[in-house]
């Protein structure tokens, strides 16, 4: 996406506040902006995240979302019904993996809000199990939270055969894709 294509509104010292959006998606309040997150390569097998560059208290919402509803899964949608999803891939897409996230999102009014108090500096993160049936592509979890499942599966299907030779090699006690690493 080109610099051309990304809005620019005023921001409130003067400074210029560039959505996340492209102008082809009409502009709401609570859009992201990059006042609010940038997006940064966090260094590992992760990529490209956000990261806060404020703080957001739990329970605080974090940004209105926005996107094009398509029916087919991708790594860059979110999904919305049992047969609908939103692609988003300036904002949504970059929400890094956590078996213990700090953002949730909610699908019904299209809202990402803080699970748990936020720091300016944290990345966002969101369990792709809480809003996905069917992950487009499974893969080991290295989120490093105590309660990482270790392989990471839609809320609706099993460990894929890779999945499972993870498990039975990385998890003490493996019986299913929801055991703890240990």
């Amino acid at each position: 996406m080109s610099d051309a294509n990304i809005p620019v509104n005023e921001g409130q010292n003067g400074g210029s506040v560039t959505s996340f959006y492209p102008e082809s998606i009409p502009p709401e309040p609570g859009h992201p902006t990059t006042a609010n997150f940038e997006v940064v390569n966090t260094g590992d097998e992760r990529g490209k995240g956000l990261r806060a560059r404020v703080a957001f208290r739990r329970g605080e919402r974090v940004a209105r979302l926005s996107g094009v509803v398509v029916n087919r899964s991708s790594l860059d949608t979110i999904q919305i019904s049992a047969t609908l999803r939103m692609h988003d891939r300036w904002f949504c897409r970059l929400l890094l993996h956590s078996c213990e996230p700090n953002v949730v999102i909610d699908t019904a009014a299209m809202e990402a809000w803080a699970a748990r108090d936020i720091q300016a500096g944290d990345h966002l993160s969101i369990d792709y199990a809480a809003t996905e049936d069917v992950l487009g592509r499974q893969f080991a979890c290295h989120c490093g939270s105590t309660r990482c499942r270790g392989w990471m599966t839609g809320r609706r299907e099993g460990p894929n055969e890779e999945g499972r030779a993870w498990l039975a090699k990385n998890v003490v006690g493996h019986s299913s894709g929801r055991s703890e690493k240990r």
